[in-house]
Formats: structure tokens, sequence, C-alpha cells
């Protein structure tokens, strides 16, 4: 199920709060049952905060953090060692994010000291965009 994928290295106690959570916002919308659009957005409001409607960046702010948040994907897409890109959102969220990528990391593997480098750099490309396209 996507609940797994959504999910690693999760705890059994964070499962079950973002399985309640599910719940609750299949409740909001009078859903008959959850389903992975509840699971999703449980997992987004768990892992970054609730979405801030309050907060309205201008088109340039959005453009900004999109590509701060592209240079994060792109480079855990490329790089060997770094961890695959799960989900990118420019969605400002409550915790103090202007948006996020999750990555999903390999728990079964020793680190070598490349994948760490790879992992550093993915880290970085988030900044690293923004010097490139916008030159600050």
């Amino acid at each position: 199920m996507r609940l797994a994928s959504l999910t690693p290295g999760y705890s059994g106690a964070e499962i079950k709060n973002i399985c309640n959570e599910s719940a609750i916002l299949a409740a909001r919308e009078n859903a008959r049952s959850v389903n992975s659009k509840h699971f999703e957005n449980a997992n987004d409001r768990i892992l970054a905060g609730l979405k801030r409607d309050t907060v309205k960046l201008t088109k340039e702010e959005l453009r900004r953090v999109a590509f701060h948040e592209a240079g994060h994907a792109i480079s855990g897409w490329f790089l060997k060692g770094a961890a695959p890109t799960l989900k990118v959102t420019i969605i400002p969220r409550s915790k103090g994010s202007l948006g996020f990528s999750q990555h999903l990391p390999n728990e079964f593997k020793l680190t070598t000291k490349e994948d760490f480098h790879d992992q550093l750099v993915t880290l970085l490309a988030g900044r690293a965009a923004e010097e490139l396209f916008f030159d600050n």
C-alpha cells in the first residue's frame, strides 16, 4: 500500500498517528472510507505541519521556493548515494517551511564516504539552486 512508501523509518506510534489523522481528515469530508489522499495529506501534516493559508507569497517568492526545492529533488534523483526523492511541495506549512522535499532513506546499507558526500550535496542543493538562478 501507499502508506508503506510514505512512512519509511517511521515507528509504529508515528504510523498510528498518521492513521488517526487520516481518519479525521476523511470524517471532515464526510467520506465513507479513508483513501490514499487522506493518508498523503495526513503524512504531510504530521511531517511539516498544517497548511498556512495566511501566508501569501508573491509569484517571485513562490518561484524561488520552487527552484530551492527542485535543487534538493534533482540532486537526490541524480546522485547515486543520495536518498531518492518521494515528494516535493511548495505549500507553506506551520512548522516554518515554505515548502519541503521528502526523500526515502535507504535503511539497509552502510553509509560510505561517497554516500555521505552525496547526502550533503542534496541537503545543500536547494541553496545552490538559489545561488545559480537568483544570484544571491
